[in-house]
């Protein structure tokens, strides 16, 4: 038969005639197609579910790792991006094929077209909608385990930067102690470089007390004497500072204290020149936080206590007389005189306080009982001169007692 009267099938590429074959053909290719269809719906419902597990993974690692999101995203795009390549790839060979069958048999396949275009989506409907109804209630689930897992992710991170702002507001409190502890540990580490044949106990946090003790060794001669630390790192001083070293100083039987502070919280009294003030009858001293300094003090002082050690050594007296002056020169004796002497210091202030106060006090008290008389007197004048002398009763102005003393007299 002449190639004329042939058909060529523009899907499989089968020739047939263009009479009672061509409907054959046409049922076979509708059967084939609703195959196809239904095999295609149901890998792509799979796939959806296969997805819907993904999803569920994906979802569980970006509770731990975000940095995961991102590079699904981008994946996403990448896949995305090659289904529609793929779409228009099929999409351009249908349209190259419907148009090179259209120049031959537009005519007579213009209809028929047409029906198998309806067959191809009344078999994709009926496909589609078994598929939706066997498999929605398993696609819900899916869809509620994906909501509860970005629900956990949200309560995740919110719980996370509840902790991070408590953290915040922990670091920001335990500044102020983290500065101090700097100081102290700077001290201490100066102290052990410059005097190395001293002992450095570190006094430990939170216990009752200073920040460090040196005790002085010279020579074959250990424990000569003690110097007591205490570190402050704040903007202003505190005078009770000296009172508490002196009462942790007595406590623990050492003789001198310095107090270290911050170059920003020196006393007021501090002499820039002298480089340092003292307390309580020169047995604590107040330096500033900077080296030379330090090294300048402590060594004087340290230098003294050696000196006065020799000296008791070098004397030659009566073991009575001994005993009586190392007691009297003992941090156990002078620490408790310093002690007094410094509470009536303290009670003398507060008595002169209170007597500049209660004088004053007194003072406005009598210009206000001063203030009174007049402002009556002047009232009462002002009716006896405006209205009648003899409005109101004689001695009016006289206070009772002077009256009946008065009366009295007169008889």
């Amino acid at each position: 038969m002449s190639e004329i009267f042939k058909i060529e099938c523009p899907e499989c590429g089968e020739k047939f005639d263009a009479g009672s074959a061509f409907n054959a053909h046409l049922e076979s290719t509708k059967k084939q197609q609703e195959e196809k269809i239904k095999k295609e719906s149901e890998k792509k419902f799979k796939s959806q579910l296969v997805a819907k597990d993904k999803e569920i993974e994906k979802n569980k690692k970006d509770a731990e790792k975000k940095a995961e999101v991102s590079a699904a995203e981008k994946y996403k795009s990448i896949l995305n991006a090659k289904d529609k390549e793929i779409e228009k790839n099929k999409k351009d060979a249908e349209k190259k094929a419907q148009l090179e069958a259209e120049k031959k048999y537009k005519s007579q396949l213009a209809s028929k077209d047409k029906k198998i275009q309806k067959n191809i989506k009344d078999a994709e409907k009926r496909v589609s909608n078994k598929l939706t109804s066997d498999h929605q209630n398993e696609l819900q689930k899916k869809e509620d385990q994906i909501e509860q897992m970005k629900k956990a992710k949200e309560i995740t991170e919110r719980r996370l930067t509840q902790k991070t702002e408590e953290m915040n507001k922990m670091m920001k409190q335990g500044s102020v102690e983290l500065q101090g502890e700097i100081q102290e540990e700077r001290l201490q580490d100066y102290l052990v470089k410059i005097f190395p044949e001293d002992d450095i106990e570190e006094i430990s946090k939170g216990a009752k007390g200073g920040d460090c003790i040196q005790t002085i060794n010279y020579k074959n001669i250990i424990n000569i004497a003690k110097i007591y630390f205490e570190s402050k790192d704040t903007k202003t001083f505190n005078e009770q500072w000296a009172n508490k070293l002196l009462k942790d100083m007595k406590a623990k039987g050492i003789a001198n204290g310095i107090i270290v502070c911050s170059p920003s919280c020196m006393p007021a009294d501090f002499n820039k020149h002298r480089s340092y003030v003292e307390r309580h009858g020169n047995v604590i001293t107040i330096i500033p936080m900077i080296k030379p300094i330090i090294h300048a003090v402590v060594n004087r002082i340290r230098s003294i206590l050696i000196l006065k050690a020799r000296e008791k050594k070098d004397h030659e007296i009566p073991e009575i007389i001994k005993k009586c002056w190392e007691n009297l020169n003992s941090p156990n004796f002078i620490l408790p005189i310093r002690d007094m002497v410094s509470e009536i210091k303290t009670m003398g202030d507060q008595l002169d306080k209170e007597e500049t106060s209660f004088k004053l006090s007194m003072s406005k008290k009598r210009k206000t009982i001063s203030n009174i008389k007049e402002s009556l007197t002047d009232m009462v004048s002002s009716f006896v001169t405006n209205v009648d002398s003899n409005i109101f009763p004689e001695n009016i102005l006289i206070p009772q007692e002077k009256v009946k003393k008065l009366t009295k007299s007169d008889y």
